[in-house]
């Protein structure tokens, strides 16, 4: 979890109610000042959001949040901003104060979450001995004692050290050779690559497997003439030229698709996108999209999906776009939900969404797999999955 991309890099998220210690907790654990501390209740007001560098981890943000029982005249507004850092976490500390201990809100909270009962100098023997017997999955810290500090940045490791799936997790080649087709249109940022390309040509060079980048004008004429080729990826926009020039001679995915395999669920996108022709008149579609940018005619969120939907379906529906960390309290209203292929978001928040549409037993897919099925390619683009 070691990413240096801003939006990879891993979050803690540290939580509780009004005065238990959040603030000076960050503080001694960092050994900076990036909270205010004080005695009275309610010191923290808005989300305080620090970079740090955790050794053998590498650089996360530490969010220090209000508390959950602020009742203050803004208290809700802060509640409010705590509740959308909750589903930016990738790891969420919930802090209580072991001489007041209050649990309401830590049961209310289903994200997966970490307990830490803090101000532990301030119990007797037997009460620490008795506390950690009634919640053994939980730490016990105190600013004033190093060794309970030094043992939750361990635990915090531990958490955080992790290897990630890979993009090619699973996938046997038959050539350690590999087609990237990476179409230069008007959405194509200027000079440079997007995310899921640069980074499996990376992983390409880690893993020792040759990468050939070409455009989709010259395609035809490399496969003509090249017969070891293990895989090709394209942009899903590119599926239906890439699939008509490659005429099934070799496996062929995309970078979207090889993202919902990476960090989401796959098979639920699969089983969910054949749901799309069920989708009934005045139907509310959700199309979440992980980076925020300005759309164009040719926006693949807002125009070019929304476009094919209509097409596919030749019924009155509706859409909502939501864009960066921001994704609806609410997904009642929602029929179906359509999200990007998530390069810019983690795999935990990815799968935090994903877990949220099932509980509500709502269809979800990905841009790659939706684009596949329109275009009659589904099949083809998973095939190299079967396995």
């Amino acid at each position: 979890m070691s990413s240096k991309i801003p939006s990879l890099i891993p979050t803690i998220v540290f939580i509780g109610d009004t005065n238990v210690g959040k603030s000076h907790l960050i503080n001694v654990l960092t050994n900076q000042e990036i909270s205010i501390v004080s005695a009275i209740a309610g010191t923290t007001t808005d989300e305080v959001v620090k970079r740090y560098e955790l050794l053998d981890v590498g650089p996360i943000n530490i969010i220090d949040t209000a508390g959950l029982n602020d009742n203050s005249e803004l208290g809700q507004l802060r509640i409010n901003k705590t509740k959308k850092a909750i589903k930016r976490a990738n790891l969420l500390i919930y802090v209580c104060d072991c001489t007041n201990i209050k649990l309401d809100d830590f049961h209310k909270i289903t994200d997966d979450k970490l307990l830490v009962f803090n101000k532990i100098d301030l119990l007797n023997d037997e009460e620490l001995h008795n506390l950690k017997q009634t919640y053994p999955q939980s730490l016990f810290v105190s600013v004033k004692q190093e060794t309970t500090i030094k043992e939750l940045t361990k635990h915090l490791k531990s958490l955080l050290i992790k290897k990630d799936k890979l993009l090619l997790d699973d996938i046997d080649l038959a050539y350690p050779n590999i087609v990237h087709v990476i179409p230069i249109d008007s959405e194509a940022p200027k000079g440079r690559l997007i995310l899921p390309q640069m980074q499996l040509i990376r992983e390409c060079l880690d893993t020792d497997i040759i990468s050939v980048v070409l455009k989709e004008s010259e395609l035809a004429d490399y496969l003509d003439h090249h017969h070891d080729i293990g895989l090709i990826v394209t942009d899903s926009q590119a599926f239906k030229i890439v699939s008509t020039i490659n005429h099934q001679r070799f496996p062929l995915t995309s970078y979207s698709i090889l993202q919902a395999h990476q960090k989401g669920d796959l098979a639920y996108f699969i089983e969910s996108v054949a749901k799309i022709n069920n989708l009934k008149d005045h139907a509310h579609i959700l199309l979440m999209e992980s980076c925020s940018h300005n759309a164009s005619h040719e926006d693949i969120g807002r125009i070019k999906i929304p476009n094919m939907l209509k097409d596919l379906i030749k019924k009155d529906i509706t859409f909502d776009f939501y864009m960066g960390h921001d994704f609806p309290e609410d997904l009642n209203k929602y029929d179906f939900i359509i999200h990007c292929g998530s390069c810019m978001l983690s795999a935990e928040i990815l799968r935090k969404r994903i877990n949220i549409a099932q509980k509500h037993h709502i269809p979800m897919t990905n841009y790659g797999i939706f684009i596949a099925y329109y275009t009659d390619i589904l099949s083809e683009s998973v095939n190299i999955f079967k396995k």
